[in-house]
């Protein structure tokens, strides 16, 4: 028998509409937990996925509802990876980031929450489609 630890991995696929963006909220938020942030690091992971997730809506789906993301969460050694996997429009690099943080134009933040709370991001594409991995590692006190 493997003596390795078990880590959690979840999966979920999910239509690109964003009445199912809650169901992804509450299952992060103790996911987060049980890996072992606080309360507010638990939101601000929440809130990073979340913005995620409305990128890919937004932007490689155009509103679309009827288009599928796939999510994947991994306990890692030290913290938590998310995926998130679509197939539609690849993102402009040109664009991420474009907007000015104090501006006064509503929206357009998302990418800076998202660099702001994980320690890791990067966009790719690959055969599958596009896909934007993040990661935050665990800090722990002694």
């Amino acid at each position: 028998m493997d003596d390795a630890p078990r880590r959690l991995q979840i999966k979920f696929s999910v239509p690109s509409d964003p009445r199912y963006l809650g169901v992804i909220r509450g299952a992060i938020g103790p996911l987060a937990a049980v890996i072992g942030w606080d309360e507010s690091e638990c939101r601000a992971i929440v809130l990073a996925v979340d913005e995620a997730l409305t990128n890919v809506i937004r932007h490689a789906y155009h509103n679309r509802t009827d288009c599928l993301i796939e999510l994947e969460c991994r306990e890692s050694a030290d913290g938590l990876e998310i995926t998130l996997l679509d197939n539609g429009d690849a993102p402009d690099r040109s664009k991420l980031c474009a907007r000015q943080i104090g501006c006064d134009q509503p929206g357009g933040l998302g990418t800076h929450i998202i660099k702001q709370v994980m320690d890791k991001v990067s966009y790719e594409q690959s055969p599958e489609g596009n896909r934007f991995v993040a990661s935050k590692s665990l800090r722990r006190t002694s």
